[in-house]
């Protein structure tokens, strides 16, 4: 490594500010960019239902201008573009994984959206609409709106579960969407609430995207997971995540494949939703809608 005499820091220090004062031939005037605005990105479902509700929560545009990344931005959102003319805009939708802010990425199983925007100019703001669609090739086997007068949904084996899932209807003010919504009930006498989906599930394995979506709303935290059936016998309950409690009907994309691919052994897998009432409260609650297992 060189070491220069401090003498030589001083000088070269001098000689900066001395450039940075000087005429403005060393100063260019900054580019104006065009400005690019996206109020929201919309999500639409088969219209065969096969693909469930069209409820999403997308926060962030992931944009590329000509195949180059130049931000994630939070929606609603305009942003500068240096850019004129005609250039390729691709948008993937972002989500908060996990509901976490530090853990925004797109999601994998929405589509692209694609478009080219011929008349980018200095100073002129343009408005995006972008609406995408999921990917063609995605599997939903277990899915449950609560629209039909049964669920798919099961009692826990767990021992000690004292109250099972039952279904709302309109027009209790409770109901997110449809005619329906599931509902758990809590209080002193009551105090563990646990359910799984009444049919086990192949799911991928080896840290393959499978994600786990639901609206939900809740005034106590509640835990998702899964019941993995080993080949050796015997199940494992692996809780993937604890959600805080939401007074508003909220989206959660939760992120299954470390609680699935962390089951190596498992055959199949159980999906369930689980509340404890350690401290034998009245009047706690937990609501579910638009349930989704997508891989």
């Amino acid at each position: 490594m060189i070491l220069y005499p401090i003498k030589v820091f001083i000088f070269l220090s001098v000689c900066i500010a001395f450039a940075l004062s000087s005429c403005n031939i060393y100063n260019p005037a900054e580019p104006i960019p065009a400005y690019i605005h996206i109020d929201k990105i919309a999500v639409s479902t088969n219209s065969d239902g096969s693909q469930g509700s069209k409820s999403s929560k997308i926060n962030d545009a992931w944009v590329y201008v000509d195949e180059k990344l130049i931000g994630c931005f939070e929606l609603p959102v305009t942003f500068p573009v240096l850019y004129e003319g005609s250039h390729q805009i691709k948008i993937r939708p972002g989500i908060k994984v996990n509901g976490i802010a530090a853990t925004r990425a797109p999601y994998p199983f929405y589509t692209i959206y694609d478009t080219t925007v011929n008349n980018l100019q200095k100073g002129v703001k343009i408005n995006l609409n972008p609406r995408v669609t999921y990917r063609t090739n995605m599997a939903f086997n277990f899915m449950e709106d609560f629209e039909n007068t049964g669920t798919i949904i099961s009692k826990s084996p767990a021992a000690g579960v004292d109250t099972v899932i039952q279904l709302i209807h309109s027009p209790n003010p409770n109901v997110f969407e449809g005619s329906a919504s599931g509902a758990a009930y809590l209080d002193h006498s009551r105090t563990f609430f646990e359910c799984v989906s009444s049919t086990s599930y192949v799911l991928p394995k080896n840290g393959v995207d499978v994600f786990l979506e639901f609206n939900y709303k809740c005034n106590h935290e509640f835990k998702v997971g899964v019941f993995a059936h080993m080949a050796s016998g015997g199940t494992v309950k692996t809780e993937a995540l604890t959600i805080n409690p939401s007074a508003t009907w909220n989206k959660a994309y939760i992120y299954l494949t470390p609680a699935v691919s962390s089951n190596f052994n498992a055959t199949d897998y159980n999906i369930l939703f689980g509340m404890l009432n350690s401290t034998a409260e009245d009047n706690v609650n937990l609501m579910l809608d638009n349930i989704k297992l997508v891989y």
